[in-house]
C-alpha cells in the first residue's frame, strides 16, 4: 500500500514516516484527553462545537508544532 495517495500523505512526509505520524497521534491525543488545549483553531463541524481531534493533530503537524525527537 502506498501512502501517498492517503488523506494525510504529507503529514506522514513531514514527520519522517507512517510510525512517527502515528506516534505523534497517539501522544497528541492522550495530551488532549487529558484536557492540554489545541496549538491551532480547530474547526467545528455539524454545528455543535465538536471537531475531529485527528484532523485538529494533523493540522498541528501540519503548522509544525509536533514533531518526533530523535535521541543522538
Amino acid at each position: 500500500m502506498s501512502l501517498v495517495n492517503t488523506q494525510y500523505a504529507d503529514a506522514i512526509a513531514k514527520v519522517g514516516g507512517y510510525y512517527n505520524f502515528v506516534t505523534i497521534i497517539n501522544r497528541r491525543m492522550k495530551e488532549i484527553n487529558n484536557g492540554e488545549p489545541p496549538m491551532v483553531l480547530p474547526v467545528i463541524t455539524g454545528g455543535h462545537g465538536h471537531y475531529d481531534k485527528i484532523d485538529l493533530i494533523v493540522s498541528e503537524i501540519e503548522a509544525g508544532f509536533l514533531s518526533i525527537k530523535h535521541a543522538g
